[in-house]
């Protein structure tokens, strides 16, 4: 009997401990933060000061050091969340329509940051960032879901023409390429990545 109740005093024991442990989850993935089918106007450089490659190792498409995934739309295009999290950062002081070499909102122009640490347990965290935004279209920091709108598109910072600048951080650069390919990740960081468009669909 009192085998038994130590071994139900161990159980409950290490049932506690369990629970109030983190528990793992899995790495987020994003959709993609417009809806309209884009014309990315340039992907992420592989590179990182060495030359120029894209995912999928073409040179064209792409320039040096660019940290982030372009897409082409017309200023007002609705700007979504790619996945749940808090939205922490928002700027909102630069026109609508900046300029090549514009410093406004560190070159970012508005922009606004979502940390979708929340959903992960390594102490690190993944921070999606979209750039270029329309002049006082930004919401406020908040919680959000994935496929919110948070925002529209514009041209605001250094910027030479209406598009949405979209980043996904964690690691060290280069490496925060959301896209698979023989350059790349074996893996996407997108929810799915058919025929190398990132769909809306969210995780």
């Amino acid at each position: 009997m009192k085998i038994l109740k130590k071994s139900v005093s161990l159980f409950l024991l290490l049932a506690m401990f369990w629970f109030l442990a983190p528990q793992a989850k899995a790495e987020p993935k994003f959709r993609r933060p417009i809806s309209a089918t884009p014309v990315f106007s340039s992907f992420y450089d592989n590179q990182a000061g060495l030359g120029l490659r894209k995912y999928t190792c073409v040179t064209s498409g792409t320039y040096e050091g660019h940290a982030g995934t372009d897409l082409a739309t017309a200023v007002g295009t609705p700007v979504y969340a790619s996945a749940v999290g808090g939205l922490y950062y928002r700027y909102n002081g630069c026109p609508t329509y900046g300029y090549l070499g514009s410093t406004c909102g560190g070159g970012y122009g508005n922009n606004v940051r979502i940390d979708h640490e929340g959903i992960l347990t390594d102490g690190i965290g993944w921070v999606t960032l979209y750039a270029h935004l329309q002049l006082d279209t930004a919401v406020w920091p908040m919680s959000v879901l994935c496929g919110a709108g948070i925002a529209k598109s514009g041209s605001s910072g250094n910027s030479s023409g209406p598009h949405l600048h979209f980043e996904v951080r964690k690691y060290a650069y280069p490496g925060n390429d959301p896209f698979s390919g023989y350059c790349s990740h074996s893996t996407s960081f997108w929810v799915s990545q058919v025929n190398g468009l990132p769909t809306t669909s969210c995780q």
